[in-house]
This record gives structure tokens, C-alpha cells and sequence, in this order.
């Protein structure tokens, strides 16, 4: 299994790493085959422009369907203990990142050829800038659904701990920020640096 490219910080552990469904590899498959049969037919017609030509759209075919599995290779969604990352690009990447305590809500939808092929569109509602995140023709939809439930309320028990913890405490005890790795005040529920809750 490939691992994120995205910097996994300090204790955090993925859950769960998908992809989208191969639904989206059949199109560019299904040319490359049908234009692999059209070479082969055309060594029996006597023209010949036709085996060049044919050959040619299948190169074309072949690069354009190794690109798309490439995209599809990168395309992927990570659950870890403490956030959902969505990663995608071959050459530029993209990774946005949704914290499981700004997760409000989990929605998924599958159509009538999604629940025969197992796959679907997963939106996840969150608290922050982004608003949402919406995962589409995802593999197991309704497993990843309950994967990142599950992973917010393993997060809400552990925080819930480290809230007993800060409690106990001394005055000048100190640890380490989860989001950002800085040092900050073990009674603090901000941190100065990067000014997420914790």
C-alpha cells in the first residue's frame, strides 16, 4: 500500500488510505483495446496508410491511459487519528487537510451502478475554510464513511484525556503543539503558533 506524501506529525497513525474506484480507468482501457484490435484489422486491410494511422491513435491512447492511471495512482484519501487528507496531482500536488474535530458531518451517496460496483461520493462538512470536501466515485464509500466516524470519536476520547491531563499539570510543564510541533504550555488550549485549538 502506497504511503501519503503529506509530513505525518507526532504520534499520528493512518487508519485508512483509498483510492478512487477503477470505474474511472475502464474509458481510457476500453480505447486503448478497441484501437489495439483496430491495428490488428488493419494488417488485413491493403491500405497502407491505415496500419500507420491506427498506430499512431494507439500510441496516443496508450500515453493518454497511462497518464490517467498515473492521476489515479496519486488521487487519494488518507483517515489517520487526527485528520482526513485528500492528495492529488502527478506533477503539482495538492493536499488539503480536514481535522477530525472540525468534521460536522459525513454524507454519502451511491447510485444504482455505485452499490452494484462498490463505489460512490463521500462530502465531508467541516468547520474550516475549506467548508467542504467532496471525495467522488470513491472506492467503499460507506466503509470510509464509518472509518472517519470512527477515527472522531477515538479523537474526542483522546481529547478528552489530554484535557485531564493539562488539568494535572504543573504551572511550568510544557509539550508539544499537534498540529504544528512547537512547545507550548501544557494548560494551553490555543497554540501561540499556529493558533489552532488543542
Amino acid at each position: 500500500m502506497r504511503s501519503v506524501r503529506t509530513r505525518l506529525r507526532s504520534g499520528e497513525e493512518v487508519v485508512a488510505l483509498v483510492r478512487r474506484h477503477w470505474i474511472v480507468l475502464s474509458g481510457p482501457v476500453a480505447g486503448t483495446l478497441f484501437l489495439a484490435g483496430c491495428l490488428v484489422a488493419a494488417y488485413f486491410v491493403e491500405r497502407p496508410y491505415l496500419v500507420p494511422a491506427v498506430g499512431a491513435l494507439l500510441a496516443v491512447s496508450a500515453a493518454w491511459t497511462f497518464w490517467r492511471w498515473l492521476d489515479w495512482r496519486c488521487d487519494l484519501w488518507a483517515v489517520t487519528s487526527q485528520r482526513v487528507i485528500d492528495e492529488s496531482g502527478v506533477l503539482a500536488v495538492r493536499m488539503v487537510d480536514s481535522p477530525l474535530d472540525k468534521i460536522h458531518n459525513v454524507a454519502c451517496e451511491q447510485s444504482l451502478w455505485g452499490r452494484l460496483l462498490g463505489y460512490g461520493t463521500l462530502n465531508i462538512q467541516t468547520a474550516a475554510e475549506a467548508g467542504s470536501t467532496t471525495i467522488r466515485e470513491v472506492a467503499g464509500p460507506r466503509d470510509l464513511k464509518e472509518t472517519i466516524l470512527e477515527a472522531q470519536e477515538r479523537s474526542k476520547g483522546a481529547a478528552g484525556g489530554g484535557f485531564a491531563a493539562r488539568e494535572a499539570a504543573g504551572p511550568g510543564a510544557t509539550r508539544e503543539c499537534p498540529y504544528c510541533a512547537e512547545t507550548i504550555k501544557a494548560k494551553a488550549t490555543v497554540c501561540r503558533f499556529c493558533g489552532r485549538a488543542v
